[in-house]
């Protein structure tokens, strides 16, 4: 089963001229088990040719220009999927553990 991905804008930063340069955001991978939520950020190398109002934006359209700029094989998307297996794993065989020498 592959995983489901929820994108979630934190941040947006403007130039001079109030257009969109990074943005700031968290993918949540879920494989319906577990969850491992992972924050990232990226510029725009594709500035749209026609910029959109800064108070026109959505959530949405943000979204659509990381996931465009990511590529088919979205990078972020294959990054949340490691960070999911990485902490099944912590999970399935823990490192650390806590406690004290007398208690029973």
């Amino acid at each position: 089963m592959s995983n489901t991905y929820q994108y979630k804008v934190t941040n947006l930063v403007r130039d001079e001229n109030g257009i969109v340069v990074t943005a700031h955001f968290t993918i949540t991978a879920s494989d319906s088990v577990d969850s491992f939520t992972h924050n990232y950020t990226t510029g725009f190398a594709n500035s749209p040719i026609t910029p959109t109002p800064f108070e026109e934006l959505t959530e949405a359209k943000v979204v659509g220009w990381i996931k465009r700029d990511a590529g088919e094989s979205s990078m972020f998307e294959q990054s949340a999927d490691a960070e999911l297996a990485a902490y099944k794993l912590r999970k399935s065989a823990p490192v650390l553990t806590a406690g004290t020498p007398w208690a029973t």
